[in-house]
């Protein structure tokens, strides 16, 4: 009770701070310049352009506040569940994106297995600094406790496996709609249902993941990354902050490539019947969504 007594005085004492709000102030000149801006062009977006901006200003730092409490979390098991439930929102916003039969039951489980192994490999392996699989011990350059580390890189990988297996479906469900002639071609020559499809899962994959890779192989020339900037803006050395970058690079990718195998998977598994043909039910049911966006 103490600790969190702490944790809303300091929420207070920061958003009291006249320092912050002067500087919140200066960056409204932008915001002004930038409305100015929308109505010399008629743009007619002035009223979203400051609705925006403070419903993002509202939004962040309630977030903030929200991420002090979690930060002050050691216990790995609650840490886990609060990643479970990100994973559901996350299958759920896919869900939205993609309301296809059963799809959130397969991404759900797709991205909390995913996210689970490489965060656990993660901590074991010690990936994530100071922690002995067992005990967290902070320093003064990596974080007061062990949610300080878990949840921003957890967020990360679940972002990430939301995000690419979205794509990945997407760029599946779309070769499935085109190909229907060479896949009852295929299968009326005795193909397997997967084998079949095996060029179209391997296309899904790689229009999911190639952007990635990419990024990485970029990394350093083009553009600084996010978690890079934000530990060198933190005080960290640029070293460290650039191998804990790739690190997380690294688990981003595995994440992505994971939840896409899984959920193209399972979700090719409703294409065909038990006889190995074109389920055509299923088939109407995901061109209908396709048709809606032509018209």
């Amino acid at each position: 009770m103490t600790e969190i007594l702490d944790i809303l005085n300091e929420i207070v004492l920061t958003l009291t701070d006249p320092n912050i709000w002067i500087r919140l102030s200066l960056a409204c000149i932008l915001l002004v310049i930038l409305v100015l801006f929308s109505v010399w062009q008629n743009t007619k977006l002035e009223k979203k352009i400051v609705w925006s901006f403070f419903r993002g200003l509202i939004q962040i730092i309630l977030l903030g506040s929200i991420l002090l409490l979690i930060f002050g979390i050691d216990e790995l098991w609650l840490l886990y569940i609060i990643l479970l439930f990100m994973c559901f929102f996350a299958a759920y916003t896919n869900w939205r994106s993609y309301p296809y039969p059963k799809f959130f039951r397969y991404n759900f489980i797709a991205i909390v297995t995913s996210v689970m192994i490489i965060m656990t490999f993660a901590l074991l392996s010690r990936l994530i600094p100071n922690f002995d699989g067992i005990i967290y011990q902070p320093t003064e350059s990596t974080g007061s406790s062990l949610g300080s580390f878990v949840i921003p890189v957890g967020s990360m990988v679940i972002f990430f496996a939301m995000r690419e297996s979205g794509v990945a479906l997407e760029r599946l469900k779309s070769d499935l709609l085109k190909s229907k002639g060479e896949i009852e071609a295929a299968l009326a020559l005795g193909a397997t249902p997967n084998r079949a499809i095996r060029f179209l899962l391997r296309d899904s994959f790689r229009a999911s993941l190639v952007p990635t890779i990419n990024r990485v192989a970029v990394l350093g020339i083009v553009a600084i990354p996010g978690l890079m900037s934000g530990m060198i803006i933190g005080g960290a050395s640029p070293i460290e902050a650039a191998i804990y970058q790739i690190v997380v690079f690294m688990m981003l990718l595995t994440a992505a490539f994971f939840t896409s195998i899984v959920t193209n998977y399972l979700f090719t598994k409703q294409f065909f019947t038990s006889e190995d043909q074109i389920n055509l039910e299923f088939y109407n049911i995901i061109s209908k969504k396709k048709k809606a966006k032509k018209k």
